[in-house]
């Protein structure tokens, strides 16, 4: 990161053209773009290397940091895919709190929004199952459902969709009989919903 905050603070203080002739605005917007580049693809191996070293919240932000990169430079899709990877760091640290449950689904969210508006529909539905994922390990079976049924619908015609609509179809019997489910100690709740449609009640 020393290199990408080098470049950032040339940037900002204007030392690596003294002594150079005035540059024109275009060539100043591509000198920008340039250090933008360069702290993108520093934050980028940043996270790689802390995902290594299972840091996985100095992950999550830098990350976090390479999207925001990202997005100044007009990358949705890289910002997207880096936001992704931010909320599946922030899901691994195990010392869960209310600050990274929020962090994981607030990144969750961008990366959906940026995938849908990209019309990478395939992408947007991993986010989608990532979502309802979380929801489920967080005991919120209607919000998990209303995911799950999300990312079928962006599977489309796609073998995932069945599947995802077979996850939605589960849980939406457990809302059924939501005055039971909450009473399940958190160990039995997956082991629960498979059970469902293992024994043929749907």
């Amino acid at each position: 990161m020393g290199i990408v905050g080098s470049l950032l603070r040339r940037l900002g203080t204007g030392d690596g053209r003294r002594g150079r002739k005035p540059i024109s605005r275009r060539e100043e917007e591509e000198e920008e773009r340039e250090v933008m580049r360069a702290a993108a693809k520093g934050f980028k191996e940043t996270a790689f290397s802390h995902v290594h070293a299972k840091k996985w919240k100095e992950a999550a932000l830098a990350f976090g940091e390479q999207a925001a990169c990202d997005l100044k430079l007009g990358d949705e899709l890289s910002a997207a895919s880096a936001l992704l990877r931010s909320a599946q760091s922030y899901a691994w640290i195990h010392e869960e709190d209310e600050g990274s449950v929020a962090a994981t689904k607030l990144a969750l969210d961008q990366a959906l929004a940026l995938f849908v508006k990209l019309n990478d529909l395939l992408m947007a539905a991993v986010s989608c199952a990532e979502v309802a994922e979380m929801y489920v390990e967080q005991r919120e079976l209607q919000a998990a459902m209303e995911f799950f049924e999300k990312a079928a619908g962006y599977y489309g015609s796609n073998r995932n969709s069945r599947h995802y609509r077979y996850e939605a179809d589960r849980i939406r019997f457990l809302l059924a009989r939501k005055e039971t489910y909450h009473r399940l100690p958190k160990t039995e709740l997956r082991a629960q919903m498979y059970e469902v449609l293992a024994t043929g009640i749907m």
